[in-house]
């Protein structure tokens, strides 16, 4: 079981970067409305930024995934890569000066921060369990 557990641990990667693409594009989108500037252009609401700011971290997470999968480099450097982008996705539905954000009010990219968020947990906790499982066989 033990000499599966790393490929076990990249499946999870490989499954929060998809739950991320999923839940922006099928079925927790972000909201599409648009805003009205006080000179009259329309702009998109930050949660659409966060949106894209999350897919283009997902693509990285499951590109990493997979050089990690099919490559014989050293994990452990991969899990510090996917820990880091799993604090980047969570972060990124925070309004801070790290994070975008999402709206203010109820909407439908509160659901989508949610999976988000759980798609960040997931790779979080899953390099942290490699990087532990790594630290153990030099």
């Amino acid at each position: 079981m033990k000499k599966y557990l790393p490929k076990i641990l990249l499946g999870l990667q490989l499954l929060a970067s998809l739950l991320v693409l999923g839940a922006v594009f099928i079925w927790a989108p972000v909201c599409d409305g648009l805003l009205e500037l006080k000179n009259g252009n329309m702009v998109h609401m930050k949660c659409f930024y966060t949106g894209q700011a999350s897919v283009a971290l997902a693509i990285v997470l499951f590109v990493t995934a997979i050089i990690a999968y099919l490559s014989k480099i050293d994990h452990r450097k991969v899990q510090w890569i996917v820990f880091l982008l799993g604090i980047m996705l969570i972060s990124n539905t925070i309004d801070s000066v790290i994070g975008i954000g999402i709206c203010k009010k109820v909407m439908a990219c509160h659901d989508t921060a949610v999976w988000i968020k759980c798609s960040g947990i997931i790779a979080i906790l899953s390099s942290l369990l490699g990087i532990g499982l790594n630290s153990n066989n030099p």
